[in-house]
């Protein structure tokens, strides 16, 4: 979880790249869609090494953080925006 929170938070800032503004939907939404995408991959990769199980449960899990990242971030916004 604490490795997807991180991926969240590199991705959202990949997204913002040079941007003067602190956040955008499109950012957020950026970051979660490729978050959602790795950590399926990711379990996909898992599930053909053999000292590996592939789960579900992981995916949400992985998917959680991400989206914790992406809810930080937000609220760090509106908190600077006051």
């Amino acid at each position: 979880m604490i490795e997807y929170f991180i991926l969240g938070r590199l991705l959202f800032r990949a997204f913002r790249g040079g941007s003067a503004a602190l956040w955008n939907w499109r950012w957020f939404w950026g970051a979660i869609i490729v978050v959602v995408f790795w950590a399926a991959i990711d379990e996909l990769h898992q599930s053909f090494v053999p000292a590996r199980t592939a789960s579900i449960v992981a995916v949400g899990i992985d998917i959680t953080g991400g989206i914790f990242a992406q809810v930080v971030i937000a609220l760090a916004y509106r908190y600077r925006k006051k």
